[in-house]
């Protein structure tokens, strides 16, 4: 079970970590779907390896799923690199509206940052909620019994 966990919840934590890691190096042609699918592959590995090592199968999707959160939250700052190296390129560009493209590609940066930022908060809340109730060890409580008085009996 620990191994299904790791394929199905390494799955989930490469897609994830990809998405990061392609929007960073999206700004680089060529270059940053490149990153994305070699991030892909290896957190998929990690993921495996994460599970395999776990003690228990709910410990395992209790990692990969926080992990998953962590990563989602990474989400709207790598659209922020994104938006940032975009506008160095544009005004690096130069040229006669240069204003004009630095200002379209900074509403436009923006726009993603914010859907990004939303789709982030609200996909890393439902797996850090998901993970952290899953691998929960069992509640023991112990009952201590009150002493007798000596007078009583």
């Amino acid at each position: 079970m620990k191994v299904l966990a790791g394929i199905i919840g390494g799955l989930i934590m490469a897609i994830i970590g990809a998405m990061v890691i392609a929007l960073s190096g999206a700004s680089r042609l060529g270059t940053g779907v490149n990153f994305g699918a070699l991030a892909f592959f290896a957190f998929w590995i990690v993921g495996i390896f994460v599970a395999v090592m776990a003690p228990s199968a709910s410990k395992a999707w209790s990692r990969l799923l926080i992990s998953s959160g962590l990563l989602s939250f990474l989400l709207p700052l790598s659209a922020m690199v994104f938006t940032g190296s975009q506008v160095a390129k544009t005004i690096e560009k130069g040229g006669q509206y240069v204003d004009a493209a630095t200002a379209g590609v900074a509403i436009g940066g923006g726009l993603v940052s914010g859907f990004m930022g939303i789709l982030g908060f609200f996909l890393g809340a439902v797996f850090l909620v998901i993970g952290f109730l899953v691998g929960r060890d069992k509640q023991i409580v112990y009952v201590q019994a009150v002493p007798l008085d000596k007078n009583e009996t």
